[in-house]
């Protein structure tokens, strides 16, 4: 049969991302709801959960601009299509696999979200739950799964289509390439996967494919595993039996919790959702991708209410390169990293067998559809240059191969992919440093990207001295923790020309030095050259309650505009400002108001915390709890 490889839309109530917040992530990066003990563990295990800890997320920019107002919205999808599967990769949003139709029986066999509402859960605030996401760089949602991806359509050898989709990510310095084809003579959906460390020296590697898949009271997942690393949100991890109790039925969970499923060696790892009658979905991959997991929310009110927030009732089977998800392998300078996924759907005679023995049918069935199919295709194209560009994606995989060429470093790309310097505002600036396009002068708006790293820092401090390059050198400093390299430049910066962007470094700093007097006054600078720019004014909002100035909170809070007020983050600060300066009737009335926080973190428990603050003997209202166990 003949697939297809066509660009489409599909409308969907939206709430948009919005522009990046322009502040840039100096701070910590934003952790997960827990950390990991490594006591007990295997030392291997351990070792890589010790190694390539990320701290900041720097130098992209936060996506914490959207709301919960939704509107008809079209999302652009890539589409491959044949006569049995159909597979829908949002293009603009990561290359996330938003739909894989089987045909056979008319269903999605992942979670096809019927919204999309960004919260935040991803490593640069927004995400979105549904369909398959590919996490490359760090623990958590990567910073580029609400963000475009190049993409192009190959033609294979045989005359099939391939969807390629590919991006250079930042923190990490790894090109990724993410190759998709359907089989010609089975229900697959086949997915090639490189990564290349195009620079000289070693970075950290992680790597994870999360599935979404749709729960019902049914629903069960399979594994060839006894045992698995089981956590909750406390850190600890306990090697379990997966049988006893049976842990494969996510519906029953009791609360959130992961399981990474202790697999022996596997020539073909896999991990199988299905529904009581008998269908459902197989993730099987080449043995490199060794890891699989099971997600779960829990039956709790804060778990149920995740879902209804994010969209809808799921769970997610995952692979990974790793036993558990907080670990990062070391990756060589230069080195290559490939692998192959298939999602199958299946149609298994199952009953209500016990664990052992439905695993053992489920992972029979699992090979038989294996067997079934071939994955030659992807090695065939794997070099092949992109040949019809159906989306592009950032600058930075060309103008970091740039940098590397300036000054004699190497930087080994992937054949087949490209990158284009000229792809959006954020090329610019550096576009102009690195002697690609005429230099501009530059105004005092808000740079719209950062960098980091040695080189880059080499190149600023070559050009010219302006108060854009003295900040851009504060902020790379800043974020790296050398808080004294910072201060001379925002202070260089500052004398040159002054900025909301380098007072508000400054602020920063000062404040967390122990100035806070200064720090504040710096901040209310900043947002005096920067009026109504609402994550400066929160900034703002907090360093005043955490200076212990609760009443002159209150009062800040009050002179902004309505609409700055009424928004959830406000909200929540002039509560807390009215419990921190003793005016509890007043914290309770706005608290009763039942109001939303739209970016609410995971693990996040401020709204059910302010609230037993408030009401000692009330029960914390289902709208506020976000509680994970």
């Amino acid at each position: 049969m003949t697939a297809t490889l066509t660009l489409d839309t599909v409308t969907l109530p939206s709430a948009p991302v919005g522009a990046p917040n322009p502040l840039p992530a100096v701070a910590a990066m934003p952790q997960a709801p827990y950390e990991a003990s490594t006591d007990g563990l295997p030392d291997d295990l351990a070792e890589n959960i010790r190694y390539g800890q990320v701290g900041s997320i720097h130098p992209y920019l936060l996506q914490d601009q959207y709301a919960r107002e939704r509107t008809d919205e079209p999302m652009r999808v890539a589409v491959l299509e044949n006569d049995l599967l159909r597979a829908e990769f949002a293009v603009d949003l990561g290359g996330r696999l938003v739909r894989l139709l089987d045909k056979a029986t008319g269903r999605d066999v992942v979670y096809r979200n019927d919204v999309f509402q960004p919260a935040n859960l991803g490593l640069r605030n927004a995400w979105f739950s549904g369909g398959v996401e590919w996490n490359i760089g760090m623990r958590g949602h990567w910073p580029l799964t609400c963000a475009p991806l190049y993409a192009a359509a190959l033609t294979a050898p045989d005359g099939e289509p391939v969807l390629r989709m590919w991006e250079y990510e930042r923190v990490r310095g790894v090109i990724v390439q993410i190759d998709a084809t359907l089989d010609s003579a089975a229900a697959a959906l086949h997915v090639r996967v490189r990564v290349r460390n195009p620079h000289a020296d070693e970075t950290g590697m992680y790597w994870w494919t999360n599935i979404a898949v749709a729960q019902t009271e049914g629903s069960r997942v399979f594994a060839p595993a006894t045992h698995a690393y089981q956590t909750q949100y406390d850190g600890t991890l306990a090697h379990v039996d997966v049988a006893a109790p049976d842990v494969s039925r996510p519906a029953h969970a009791a609360q959130a919790a992961d399981w990474f499923y202790d697999l022996s060696a596997k020539e073909m790892p896999w991990i199988a959702a299905l529904e009581p009658d008998g269908t459902g979905l197989a993730h099987v991959s080449s043995a490199r991708l060794s890891g699989r997991k099971l997600f779960v929310w829990g039956d709790t009110t804060g778990g149920r209410h995740w879902q209804e927030w994010l969209g809808g009732s799921y769970f997610e089977i995952q692979g990974g390169l790793t036993t558990t998800q907080y670990e990062n392998l070391r990756m060589p300078g230069g080195a290559t990293w490939e692998w192959t996924e298939a999602f199958l759907p299946l149609q298994v005679d199952l009953a209500d067998a016990e664990w052992a023995a439905a695993c053992a049918v489920v992972g029979a069935q699992v090979g038989r559809a294996t067997d079934a199919t071939d994955v030659s295709r992807l090695d065939a194209v794997a070099d092949l240059a992109p040949e019809r560009t159906l989306n592009v994606g950032s600058p930075w995989g060309a103008l970091e191969a740039a940098l590397a060429a300036r000054y004699g470093a190497p930087f080994d790309t992937l054949p087949g992919v490209r990158f284009e310097a000229t792809a959006g505002e954020d090329a610019e600036y550096w576009r102009g440093l690195l002697g690609l396009a005429e230099a501009g002068d530059a105004d005092a708006s808000a740079p719209p990207s950062y960098v980091a790293g040695p080189l880059w820092d080499r190149l600023l401090a070559e050009a010219p001295p302006t108060w854009l390059t003295h900040y851009h050198r504060a902020v790379a400093a800043h974020a790296s923790g050398d808080h004294t390299e910072a201060a001379a430049h925002y202070e260089a910066s500052l004398r040159l020309t002054p900025t909301a962007w380098a007072l508000r470094g400054r602020g920063l700093l000062r404040t967390a030095s122990g100035e806070r007097d200064a720090g504040i006054a710096d901040l209310a600078d900043a947002l005096a050259l920067a009026p109504g720019l609402t994550p400066l004014a929160l900034e703002l909002g907090e360093a005043l309650l955490a200076a212990g100035r609760a009443e002159a909170a209150s009062g800040f809070v009050d002179s902004l505009p309505a609409e700055l007020r009424s928004r959830g983050r406000f909200r929540v600060l002039a509560v807390r400002a009215a419990l921190a300066s003793g005016a509890g009737d007043e914290a309770r009335r706005m608290l009763e108001d039942e109001f939303d926080v739209p970016d609410i973190r995971e693990g996040e428990l401020s709204m059910s915390d302010l609230w037993r603050q408030a009401f000692p003997d009330r029960a914390v209202p289902e709208r506020y709890d976000f509680s994970m166990s």
